[in-house]
């Protein structure tokens, strides 16, 4: 045989023709198949975390599906973590300009949220975010959330110091250790406990630099226990409340705005306090994981007494009272009411 096959005036080779066939066949058996339903509206969340990250891939992608779900695939949206299309700090500005419709990542720059940050305000994520709940009904961080609808808006666990050989009970036990700092103001923080501030490293480095003895500690909430690791690394955790992060999952309000009435429903039902409380709530519970995970490892973990609390007071005073001054002349009353919504909203 010549491998070909006459219709009409046209020769068409066998395999060609065969190929023709299947997909003639394909497609028609895709006129009767089932279809998913086309999206009316494309919405791309841009956040920070590793896409296997817990909060990424547990409460940050159900709140998405189930937007998808309630409004039938009519929303739908797509995930790109890891900073792919927003770099940390330009997350919830970004989502303002419309670069993005939705993303979740640290709150946008205001004196009101570097205050909430400082040490002993916020003792877990959930005290976080009925914090920031206060705040917002008292109109105290309306400003920096302008052109946002807020979906979640709370805070990560404390970050807490860990070390690898000596035990830490009060902050003279500090004196001529290296605790790596990731910031410019938690270095400033750790001098001020009497610590040796060590620069550099990111966050998945400082296993390497705890096994090889360039830092003696760290401080981190428990979460990088199972997240980096560390607690292979770590043997002491004293559970002061040195600092936490805002952060916030995001929507443009211009593209709240341009929903139809019932889809706008829909995700303002999955917004606000009780959402805020769930994504809290997922930090925390890492953080009772990341602490399991300490001592599993063996590890010795302190809880410090009162006196001794009061002992770290003291010696963030004045870190406190310079950070206060550094944000302005609007600081020293934004702090009262800080202190005071945060005493409201403590649990016992």
């Amino acid at each position: 045989m010549n491998g070909t096959v006459k219709r009409g005036r046209i020769t068409l080779p066998t395999p060609l023709l065969t190929a023709w066939g299947i997909s003639l066949m394909l497609g028609g058996l895709g006129a009767w198949a089932p279809t998913a339903k086309a999206a009316e509206f494309e919405w791309r969340l841009a956040h920070y975390l590793p896409a296997e990250h817990f909060f990424a891939a547990g409460w940050l992608d159900a709140w998405a599906r189930t937007i998808e779900k309630d409004s039938d695939g009519r929303i739908r949206i797509t995930t790109r973590p890891n900073n792919e299309l927003l770099r940390l700090g330009a997350i919830a500005p970004g989502v303002r300009d419309g670069t993005v419709e939705v993303g979740f990542g640290p709150v946008p720059e205001h004196v009101v949220f570097s205050l909430v940050g400082l040490p002993f305000v916020a003792d877990s994520a959930q005290h976080g975010a009925r914090l920031l709940e206060r705040l917002s009904t008292r109109g105290a961080i309306a400003a920096p959330l302008s052109g946002l609808h807020v979906v979640a808006l709370f805070t990560n666990a404390p970050s807490v110091v860990h070390s690898k050989t000596k035990r830490v009970r009060v902050p003279r036990d500090l004196a001529g250790m290296r605790m790596r700092g990731a910031t410019p103001n938690i270095r400033e923080l750790l001098a001020a406990l009497g610590a040796t501030p060590v620069e550099g490293f990111l966050a998945p480095q400082v296993y390497g630099a705890l096994r090889d003895g360039q830092v003696d500690g760290t401080v981190f909430p428990y979460e990088a226990m199972g997240v980096f690791r560390l607690a292979e690394q770590l043997r002491h955790h004293t559970e002061v409340p040195l600092f936490v992060s805002g952060l916030g999952l995001f929507i443009d309000a211009d593209a709240l705005a341009a929903l139809p009435p019932e889809l706008r429903e829909i995700v303002v039902r999955h917004s606000g306090p009780q959402a805020s409380l769930t994504a809290a709530k997922a930090w925390d519970d890492e953080e009772t994981r990341g602490r399991a995970l300490a001592r599993a490892q063996g590890n010795q973990i302190l809880e410090p007494a009162a006196r001794e609390l009061r002992a770290w007071r003291r010696a963030l005073e004045p870190f406190v009272a310079a950070r206060i001054a550094a944000l302005g002349p609007d600081a020293a009353a934004g702090w009262r009411l800080v202190q005071d919504a945060a005493e409201q909203t403590r649990r016992p």
